[in-house]
């Protein structure tokens, strides 16, 4: 199963307002333009495994794809706790259901990320 950015992403814009809960007033200005950064980031990790475990000469590995994913997360907090009131918290909180949220959609494509 290959997964697309655009599909991650409106998965992601999907469970984000329910995940947010009423925080989702403070973070739907910036929200999208970094869950947007992040669905690409996630077929990137996707795409780059795939192709390590059919050629290691190619892509990186499962644990490579693990450290960027959490790379990638921790940048999205960063600037949604920067741009808003939300704790880090909150925003981990918001980001933990979303991401299981992808991981029932995409678990298989994406399991060696998440």
């Amino acid at each position: 199963m290959s997964v697309s950015a655009e599909d991650i992403f409106n998965k992601i814009m999907d469970a984000a307002e329910t995940a947010f809960n009423e925080g989702w007033v403070v973070v739907k200005n910036y929200a999208p333009a970094e869950f947007r950064k992040m669905a690409v980031q996630l077929e990137s990790i996707a795409e780059n495994v795939a192709a390590f475990e059919i050629d290691k000469s190619q892509g990186y590995s499962p644990a490579t794809g693990k450290v960027l994913f959490r790379m990638q997360r921790r940048a999205t907090e960063a600037v949604l706790i920067a741009v808003t009131q939300l704790t880090l918290m909150a925003v981990e909180k918001a980001l933990n259901a979303i991401i299981k949220v992808v991981k029932e959609a995409f678990g298989a494509a994406l399991a060696a990320a998440l």
